[in-house]
């Protein structure tokens, strides 16, 4: 156990971290009309029919298969940015360094520079907020500004639950 008298600060900072948050988008976000109307569909279909019944598209077991085979075609291109914040004074230093650009384009760079991983370019960052939406990419920006302000928390819905005897958990 660490006692004040032992605490070793300069290694502490050594190991320090800044935050970062994980963001997942979506390359084919435009199944999500597909699958709305699949869901529908299968809402709407008579279960009693077998797959190859003269339900619309097949029967509802088509449906479904059909709406599996687009969910996972949605998962599969899923892409999770790990964005880093940057300081006040940082961010000033960015723009100083990049005179001349607009508002915008500095903002292109400073988040470029935040993107961890993958690596971006600021030319990737531009097309990338054409590519997948103003909705997405506004994420994006969500995850830099909480990297870069918000106090780092644990989501309390991850850690294990406390239980009680009686309440179906162990003792």
């Amino acid at each position: 156990m660490t006692t004040p008298q032992d605490f070793d600060f300069d290694k502490w900072l050594e190991d320090a971290e800044r935050p970062e948050h994980g963001v997942t988008v979506y390359q084919k976000a435009g199944l999500i009309a597909e699958l709305d109307a699949l869901a529908e569909k299968i809402s709407n279909a008579d279960e009693s029919e077998d797959i190859d019944g003269p339900s619309v598209g097949g029967g509802v077991g088509k449906l479904r298969a059909d709406y599996a085979k687009l969910a996972k075609q949605f998962h599969d291109s899923a892409l999770t940015f790990r964005v880093a914040g940057h300081t006040e004074d940082e961010k000033r230093e960015i723009a100083q360094a990049n005179k001349g650009m607009t508002d915008l384009e500095v903002g292109f760079v400073v988040l470029a520079d935040a993107i961890k991983s993958p690596k971006v370019t600021v030319a990737q960052v531009k097309k990338l907020e054409k590519a997948i939406g103003e909705a997405q990419f506004a994420r994006i920006l969500k995850a830099y500004y909480q990297a870069s302000k918000d106090i780092p928390v644990v989501s309390a819905d991850f850690l294990p639950k406390p239980f009680t005897r009686g309440d179906g958990g162990e003792s």
